[in-house]
């Protein structure tokens, strides 16, 4: 049974982001308002309550990012103000807190976008600013977050770019069994790339998604429950949502155990303009079977393959209240 369960956001400005935790019954959301508020579901009751709220940054809050479970209660936010907060819920006279327990400070732009790597890698976070410079830190005690070292950092171009107003996204592959990777949207080259690490443990440009009409908005890459192949999504200015399937290159080395520039035969297998507006976001559901996009058309489509693996959209969900707000 499909159920929408609307709830009043509260916050003073628009909201940016929002982002659930990893077992989907906590969600944090973000503002221009400069606060990040944390909303728990009553599954009593149906309905998802406001647990806190929180002024986190000096300007507009961007995005935002709850680490696995087993590190604790754990958020990153980015914002304008050129920095990445680290925030721990904690208990302070039985009642929760979240604290601010570590500041990464970017002085080249404002950070676009971070997310906590896979939970096998360790506590790490990758940012990415507007100069198109990707970092990478790493917690070196996960029992006190305090202390952060960058360990890591590559440029999405040929060098940093100068464009403040250019948009970076990114999102890591979670697979266990290849090296590291991450897709990352390179602001006005219109495109995203493959990143991993070669022999050297250096981050390189590999493959790279492209026919996109405008800036990528946002990336993710499919959670991989076993698949053969990896799908990764695209959000674009051009009003449209692209599916990418990453299949392995035997001659790229991908299959041999070498390293290669090439390591996945990239085929575009969808590419809907059903939004007829400007798409900002795409995400997983946990196991990869289903994206959903959201878009300046107000609605966040669902989508699924088919048994003969077409991509159909499966549902519709409309902010605005009525028999409509739900179609299937």
């Amino acid at each position: 049974m499909n159920q929408v369960t609307k709830f009043d956001g509260t916050h003073e400005d628009l909201i940016h982001d929002v982002a659930f935790n990893y077992y989907g019954n906590r969600l944090a959301t973000c503002s221009s308002d400069q606060k990040i508020k944390i909303w728990d579901y009553n599954e009593g009751e149906g309905i998802w309550e406001s647990s806190n709220s929180f002024k986190a940054h000096s300007c507009a809050v961007l995005k935002t990012s709850w680490a696995h479970p087993e590190y604790g209660q754990v958020l990153a936010s980015c914002s304008f103000d050129r920095s990445v907060i680290v925030w721990e819920e904690s208990y302070h006279d039985a009642v929760k807190k979240w604290t601010p327990v570590a500041t990464l400070r970017d002085g080249n732009g404002t950070v676009q976008d971070v997310e906590f790597a896979p939970n096998h890698l360790g506590l790490r976070l990758a940012i990415v600013a507007a100069d198109g410079l990707v970092k990478i830190y790493e917690a070196m005690d996960v029992t006190s977050l305090a202390h952060w070292t960058m360990i890591d950092s590559f440029p999405v171009g040929e060098g940093p770019s100068k464009d403040e107003e250019g948009n970076h996204c990114l999102s890591w592959s979670t697979s266990k069994f290849t090296s590291q990777m991450m897709v990352v949207g390179c602001a006005k080259d219109h495109v995203a790339k493959i990143f991993r690490q070669d022999h050297n443990n250096k981050w390189q440009a590999c493959e790279v998604l492209g026919g996109h009409g405008g800036v990528v908005h946002d990336v993710s890459w499919a959670p991989n429950m076993g698949r053969s192949y990896n799908l990764i999504a695209t959000a674009c200015k051009d009003g449209h949502v692209r599916i990418f399937k990453l299949t392995d290159d035997s001659q790229g080395g991908a299959l041999t155990g070498g390293w290669s520039r090439k390591m996945f035969n990239v085929t575009c297998i969808a590419d809907f303009a059903d939004h007829n507006a400007e798409v900002w976001r795409v995400e997983w559901n946990v196991t990869g079977t289903i994206l959903s996009s959201s878009g300046d058309d107000g609605k966040v489509r669902l989508w699924k393959a088919t048994y003969t693996g077409d991509w159909k959209c499966m549902s519709v969900v409309s902010a605005e209240e009525g028999p409509n707000a739900f179609q299937r």
